[in-house]
């Protein structure tokens, strides 16, 4: 079979799998149905395992001997690694695209967070694709183009999976909205590295926000302090 024909087979795949995790349908600890996929999309063997391969370099999945390809959990030691990763590559990432953002997009990211204060005012939830379009509007500054690659990756690993009801987690929502109106005047009136700093540090920062992080990923009431716990007394 031509090469390139395996490869559109392989994004074929790869594309339906997302879409299966973005809406629900294969959730974390499930069992990839291969034989569904096979009959399903008309897939073969070489097309499927380059793309298990490809999702679990990316951390998506995890394939077990004998038992095949399964949706990768999170446990709440991922999770807070993940988030350690995500705050020192963006912190660089907006340490990195301070002078062109402030140049170029302030006027716009002022707009989002006008918007998102509107929503607050009403009581009405927040939408999380404002938030990620915000750090997008940053990022496109960012001129190390493999940093903000690996960001994105490493977004893929921690959210894309179906979020919780927005309500559970309006009150951490608006505080990080509050973070991002620091952001701004940081970057009208501060240095790049106050910029990189406030948001590995605060933004990214998990201190006050273990509840959060337990209610997005359903982790179990508490496991986040206990983590931490742990790990600060070496054990």
């Amino acid at each position: 079979m031509p090469l390139f024909h395996n490869e559109s087979l392989r994004k074929k795949l790869y594309d339906y799998i997302r879409q299966k995790m973005n809406n629900g349908e294969l959730r974390r600890g499930e069992k990839i149905n291969q034989k569904e996929i096979f009959d399903k999309l008309g897939i073969s063997r070489t097309p499927y395992r380059d793309c298990m391969i490809q999702l679990e370099a990316e951390g998506l999945v995890e394939i077990i001997p004998c038992k095949g390809a399964v949706v990768r959990e999170l446990a709440v030691r991922d999770v807070m690694e993940l988030q350690e990763i995500g705050g020192a590559l963006e912190g660089t990432a907006f340490e990195l695209s301070f002078e062109g953002t402030k140049k170029n997009s302030a006027k716009q990211l002022e707009a989002l967070i006008e918007t998102v204060e509107g929503y607050v005012k009403e009581g009405l939830p927040i939408d999380s694709e404002i938030n990620a379009e915000f750090h997008n509007i940053v990022l496109s500054h960012c001129p190390n183009r493999s940093l903000v690659e690996t960001i994105e990756k490493m977004r893929e690993r921690l959210y894309d999976f179906p979020r919780p009801d927005p309500r559970d987690i309006v009150e951490w929502e608006t505080e990080y909205w509050r973070e991002h109106r620091h952001q701004l005047e940081i970057l009208r009136k501060g240095t790049a590295r106050e910029f990189g700093d406030f948001t590995k540090y605060v933004h990214w920062g998990v201190e006050g926000k273990e509840k959060y992080w337990e209610i997005m990923y359903n982790l179990r009431p508490g496991s986040v302090e206990e983590y931490f716990a742990r790990r600060n007394s070496g054990k």
